[in-house]
């Protein structure tokens, strides 16, 4: 079958093609059709046809989806008009530099490391502590990160978070080192109960008892692990984060019932 050619750069098998070269399925781009952010043209057969101008709202698309953003959300930034392929490319480019910087850092560490071993030395203690350090348990504030939380929290909740977090993140990355050696374990023993007590009075002291907050704090994480681009900037993964929410339930019941 003879399908129409235009003169931009376009993918010559149409919809099925663009999915594969894009990374993505069939279902995804009629997906997307269907909510309004992609409108292929049909050639004169009725198939569906991708140029220049598609492919490159469907990059802009995919991003933004990595983001964390709805399609809702994309839907109407792009009635906006924004943001365009540059500006996303910097966000992209941006959260990649960041990315290969925490692994250069790293692995330069390693190399020095094993400089020592070879020359039949020994990893000092210092040196052992700072490659503890080299991927801490901590949140990776990603450009697709930052937009989840522009997404979830208010203006003032940000800024609460900002001021309150970084005073207790290493009380955070001492709670996620314990929470390792309890995940395997029931979030109802003793230890389990006193890392849950421990874990609500930081929520506390980052929320000041705000509800709002609170509930937002919840949608961010819930959020996050949904999309699995945002969860590898997450310290924790699903698993820990129920096992911590289970033992901070099982600290109020044991509360409760004193």
């Amino acid at each position: 079958m003879t399908r129409l050619k235009r003169p931009s750069a376009q993918f010559p098998d149409g919809a099925a093609d663009v999915a594969r070269r894009f990374g993505i399925t069939i279902k995804t781009l009629r997906l997307y059709e269907s909510a309004g952010l992609l409108a292929p043209v049909r050639d004169v057969h009725g198939w569906r046809t991708y140029g220049q101008a598609e492919c490159e709202r469907l990059h802009v698309i995919l991003l933004l989806r990595r983001f964390g953003l709805t399609i809702a959300r994309i839907g109407a930034l792009l009635d906006e008009g924004a943001p365009d392929v540059a500006a996303v490319l910097d966000l992209q480019e941006q959260a990649l530099i960041d990315q290969r910087n925490r692994v250069e850092d790293s692995l330069i560490l390693i190399a020095h490391a094993r400089r020592k071993l070879r020359a039949g030395g020994t990893i000092d203690a210092a040196a052992l502590a700072e490659l503890a350090r080299a991927e801490p348990l901590r949140l990776r504030w990603t450009p697709a990160l930052e937009a989840l939380g522009a997404r979830v929290f208010t203006p003032a909740q940000q800024r609460r978070l900002a001021e309150v977090a970084p005073t207790i993140a290493a009380e955070w990355a001492e709670l996620y080192a314990e929470l390792d050696t309890l995940v395997d374990g029931t979030p109802d023993t003793p230890q389990a109960r006193a890392l849950g007590a421990r874990a609500a009075a930081l929520i506390a002291r980052m929320t000041g008892d705000d509800g709002g907050l609170h509930a937002a704090l919840t949608q961010f994480w819930q959020d996050g692990f949904a999309d699995p681009a945002l969860a590898a900037s997450l310290p924790l993964d699903r698993r820990r984060w129920l096992f911590l929410g289970e033992a901070m339930a099982a600290h109020a019941r044991d509360g409760d019932s004193k």
